[in-house]
């Protein structure tokens, strides 16, 4: 790669710890997720561009493969608004193959996640944003940003690989043969798991795979912040700017990283977003009124720490009811309503009214009153539709059979709107 033009004729030339280069990498906007993505990128986009010379955005930016129109014109004019920020005084260029293309301004540079990622021979919207000009994709090509003013220019060299199904990504990193260019700052960005972070995806790739000899890895794909040092490689991954998976790690501080490649150091920084908060309350055999006072003290006391906002909260009841108390004594959802006005609440309740002893006698009497397969799945649903506050009489009539086989086939789209009939 870049074997002709002005690149490809640099030779070491004493870099070591010379170059005076700042990076901001943000991640993860999830452009066209809920209201809060585009104005939460958007700050840590014009913050982190304001401070740093170059900004690395390593995937996911939009939340689907094929955004609405007007998700991909906000995140345009906020692209736009980018390109002007900072001090200007950083050239770039394109090098894909042997031909290169210097820009005439200093877009973010970035990649396609995951949730960009489209079948071979169609056009993803992070290549179309590269196309119309407000950002680079970095996938497959190398980005040689050059700072000017000092005794010799300072340059930092990106090169990347988009998003791709994790049992491939080892195999596709040796396949493309990434190598640093002698003379600059080499970064490589990517968007996938990492083992060594989520050990029990098995098929994700490890630090080892990771292409050798560049000065530092910036990845995306996971939504919490994290450093690590590990096969003689620096990495970080700023996380989300927004949260998405109302995850405990996501009740952290959201914002970018900002590197400075003279010292070699990393730097989180903090920007605005709307609080997000994750409790969890466990109970081991309690009455209903129990539970739901416990869980109405931890929300006024959610609402008492973020006074002034409307903030995010997820609200995890594990454990279980008092004996012969049934699951749908217990109305999770009344919470939802008490406090929607005040915050963004979503209740998980994973109350349990069933010792195992007593699951097991329920499908011991399915069996010896000679129920079928489905008849016993049925009954399982709605005990599970019970657990959620939804009674069988309020099932579309005679539909069990048919809800059942579509259930059984997967048919889940048809299930649905078999059950949303009036």
């Amino acid at each position: 790669m870049c074997s002709a033009g002005r690149w490809g004729l640099f030779r070491p030339s004493g870099f070591g710890g010379l170059l005076h280069l700042k990076l901001a990498v943000a991640s993860d906007f999830h452009f066209g997720f809920n209201a809060d993505a585009a104005e939460q990128a958007r700050t840590a986009l014009l913050d982190g561009k304001g401070k740093a010379d170059v900004l690395l955005a390593p995937g996911d930016l939009f939340d689907t493969r094929v955004p609405r129109q007007e998700t991909v014109h906000e995140a345009i004019r906020i692209f736009q608004e980018a390109k002007g920020a900072g001090e200007g005084r950083i050239s770039v260029t394109v090098v894909e193959g042997s031909v290169e293309r210097q820009l005439d301004t200093n877009p973010v540079i970035g990649i396609y996640g995951t949730h960009e990622r489209r079948a071979k021979g169609l056009t993803n919207v992070i290549e179309l944003l590269h196309s119309a000009g407000v950002m680079v994709n970095c996938h497959a090509r190398k980005v040689i940003a050059e700072k000017s003013g000092g005794k010799k220019p300072d340059r930092v060299c990106i090169q990347g690989m988009g998003g791709v199904p994790e049992e491939m990504a080892a195999q596709a990193l040796k396949l493309m043969s990434f190598k640093p260019v002698p003379g600059c700052f080499n970064v490589f960005m990517f968007h996938q798991s990492v083992r060594e972070l989520i050990p029990q995806d098995e098929s994700a790739m490890t630090m080892a795979d990771l292409p050798d000899g560049f000065d530092l890895y910036v990845n995306g794909h996971i939504h919490w912040r994290q450093e690590f040092h590990e096969a003689g490689k620096h990495l970080i991954i700023p996380g989300s700017t927004v949260v998405t998976q109302m995850k405990a790690n996501e009740a952290n501080p959201k914002g970018y990283y900002l590197y400075d490649t003279d010292g070699r150091k990393a730097e989180f920084v903090a920007t605005k977003t709307r609080p997000f908060f994750y409790r969890e309350l466990k109970f081991d055999s309690a009455l209903p009124q129990q539970v739901l006072a416990e869980a109405r003290e931890a929300l006024e006391t959610v609402l008492r720490t973020a006074p002034h906002s409307m903030p995010q909260v997820k609200l995890k009841l594990a454990g279980t009811l008092a004996g012969g108390v049934p699951q749908g004594a217990l109305e999770a959802s009344s919470l939802e309503r008490e406090f929607g006005q005040k915050m963004l609440l979503s209740v998980d309740s994973q109350m349990n009214s069933m010792s195992l002893r007593d699951k097991i006698e329920f499908l011991r009497r399915m069996r010896e009153q000679s129920k079928s397969a489905a008849e016993v799945g049925m009954d399982i649903l709605k005990e599970r539709l019970r657990q959620k506050g939804v009674l069988p009489s309020e099932l579309p009539a005679n539909c069990e059979g048919e809800l059942f086989e579509l259930l059984s086939q997967g048919e889940v789209d048809k299930a649905m709107a078999l059950l949303m009939v009036e």
